[in-house]
């Protein structure tokens, strides 16, 4: 039976590796605290960033446009060249933040020693995965080959782009009015280099869908999905709905950490597509043995 192991970070937190934003937080504290004012995190909190991606969808741009903004249109001596200054201002000042997040999660993740880990399952022969994580945990602690693990979100140990970020939908301005007329002023550059965190760091999972649309198609073969770890969040559910209409009649198993969790979960698939005839859930103390009849 063909298999494949959908796996989130709640597996590298079961195998005890820091991979939690608590952990992400405790790494890049001085870095974090300094960005807090563009962000709606919870100041109070031991660990304001702790729902890291949903908070990097709370930028506030109109913070850092006003922070930087000296102009006054009003004043006899304003000159229009101001604004460029104004824009190349705001744009180093946004650069330097999208880059100090970048780095500062790489850094993170590169830490990470996944040796430490110790094998907690076995997979069956031929499985195939597909993981959320970054980290090499398959390939390094189960001995996985490469070509049978596709990382939806880059792998921290051959440098590629990590993709993290936010689900918030982007209202942009139009560029002209319903007269027609331009909705642009002097100040749009600017105002646009403001706002540009906020779109470097919207998950673009349609795009990562599309790029991937050949591994997706080659999973007709499947006929059983394990899911370990995911935590089938909303912006992530568009992978899931693809995967169910090349998979028909698959059997779902979800692992799930606690019984609270279990209707979560059949909702969550539920709204992919997945009838509750085709989803078993079951707790992390079970065995954890492969091919399925052995359970």
């Amino acid at each position: 039976m063909e298999t494949l192991f959908i796996i989130g970070n709640g597996f590298d937190l079961w195998h005890n590796l820091p991979t939690s934003y608590s952990n992400f937080y405790q790494h890049s504290r001085e870095v974090l605290d300094e960005l807090e004012n563009y962000y709606h995190v919870g100041i109070d909190d031991d660990c304001p960033w702790r729902d890291f991606e949903n908070v990097l969808g709370t930028y506030a741009w109109k913070t850092m446009y006003d922070q930087f903004d000296f102009t006054n249109p009003m004043s006899a001596s304003f000159k229009v060249s101001e604004t460029y200054g104004l824009e190349d201002e705001i744009s180093e000042q946004t650069d330097n933040l999208m880059r100090a997040i970048d780095d500062g999660f790489r850094d993170w993740i590169s830490e990470i020693d996944v040796d430490s880990a110790n094998k907690k399952i076995t997979f069956p022969d031929g499985a195939r995965f597909l993981t959320f994580n970054y980290t090499p945990t398959l390939q390094d602690v189960y001995k996985i080959d490469d070509e049978r693990i596709l990382h939806i979100h880059g792998r921290v140990d051959d440098n590629t782009p990590l993709i993290f970020g936010h689900g918030e939908k982007i209202v942009e301005l139009p560029e002209q009015d319903e007269n027609g007329d331009s909705n642009r002023t002097m100040f749009t550059d600017a105002e646009n280099a403001a706002k540009s965190p906020l779109r470097a760091f919207q998950k673009p999972v349609e795009k990562i869908i599309t790029r991937n649309k050949s591994y997706f198609a080659g999973l007709r073969d499947i006929r059983e999905i394990v899911i370990i770890g995911f935590s089938l969040s909303d912006i992530d559910l568009p992978y899931i709905e693809t995967i169910a209409r090349q998979t028909i009649d698959c059997q779902w198993t979800v692992y799930c950490r606690t019984d609270s969790s279990v209707s979560r979960f059949k909702s969550q698939l539920a709204n992919c597509g997945i009838t509750d005839g085709q989803i078993i859930t079951r707790g992390y103390e079970e065995p954890l043995f492969w091919p399925m009849g052995t359970l």
